[in-house]
């Protein structure tokens, strides 16, 4: 680092570690902070690069798009196969050289890693497109390299596309192992609500981004409750429903997110106007579908109050 700090600071910072006026750690830090504020002035060129590397990624897409378009049928399967191979090999260690040394480049690392994963994916499909065991297992080494890329990277992007890579391969692969389930929506309303569970897990223990989480399973919650009640579970849908309120007001009072409020709003409304409308006939679902939002907001205002008010008191306790 010494050959990129200015000498100067380097040697005055040198003097202060040697004199016991400041440690190393001290020193160090000093030294990061000096080369982020000196970095400031090539931000546009960061962001010049970046789009760069986008634009290149794509012009390379359509390069191959229109070169394999037309004679696409006629190259042999092992060709095929070789080809998507070797892209997704090619692509993702182009994202291992990118790296994460800053946020640019792990943005870049990590489409370049979302492109691998599909190559790879593909790789294995086209070896016999109908072959459903087939796509469940390209589907899968799809998922293990955006997890890898998620994982390395930490990127939105990868946290998207190892979403959808988790809700394609839970629908192929339960499809997969289970053939002859007595109903396939049931099936489907099994996985996203599994998905949902997991995703608000690890969004609410750090390992993914909180909002992004949350959103993601509050939106399988809703649609594997309404899954159900297309068919002729409503109770486990009213279930559904009721524990997207707890959680809700579990996990909001902790830590305020917008996705959250959307997803207990909608569990209370459609949940109380579809229970209305199966009992009454409908003649009261708007009205005690506002009603019931009312009570939660009322509800989940006090709650969050309360706590806040005994965090702030034991605070105080353990201060005085």
């Amino acid at each position: 680092m010494s050959n990129i700090v200015d000498k100067k600071l380097t040697q005055a910072l040198e003097n202060l570690v040697s004199r016991g006026e400041m440690t190393r750690e001290d020193k160090h830090k000093v030294e990061v902070e000096f080369l982020l504020v000196a970095d400031g002035g090539g931000s546009k060129r960061k962001v010049l690069s970046e789009i760069g590397g986008y634009l290149g990624g794509i012009f390379i897409l359509i390069s191959l798009l229109i070169l394999f378009g037309q004679r696409w049928r006629n190259i042999s399967r092992i060709t095929q196969v070789s080809f998507f191979s070797l892209a997704a090999i090619l692509l993702f260690t182009a994202a291992l050289m990118t790296g994460k040394s800053s946020r640019p480049r792990a943005r870049l690392a990590g489409l370049l890693s979302v492109v691998s994963a599909i190559c790879a994916t593909f790789a294995i499909i086209v070896i016999k497109t109908n072959e459903h065991g087939l796509v469940t297992l390209g589907i899968l080494i799809g998922w293990l390299v955006t997890s890898a890329a998620f994982i390395l990277f930490r990127t939105i992007l990868g946290e998207f596309s190892l979403a959808c890579y988790s809700l394609a391969l839970g629908i192929s692969g339960a499809d997969f192992l289970f053939p002859h389930f007595y109903n396939g929506s049931y099936l489907i309303a099994l996985v996203f609500l599994s998905l949902g569970s997991i995703w608000l897990y690890l969004a609410n223990n750090h390992l993914f981004n909180r909002g992004f989480g949350d959103a993601l399973a509050m939106a399988a919650f809703f649609l594997s409750g309404q899954i159900f009640f297309s068919g002729s579970l409503h109770t486990l849908t009213y279930l559904i429903c009721i524990e997207m309120v707890v959680l809700v007001i579990l996990f909001y009072s902790r830590a305020p997110e917008w996705p959250l409020l959307v997803g207990g709003i909608a569990a209370i409304t459609v949940g109380a106007g579809e229970f209305v409308g199966s009992t009454l006939g409908g003649s009261l679902g708007a009205a005690l579908g506002l009603l019931t939002s009312g009570v939660f907001f009322v509800t989940g205002s006090i709650y969050s109050l309360r706590r806040s008010k005994n965090d702030i008191s034991k605070v105080a306790n353990e201060e005085g």
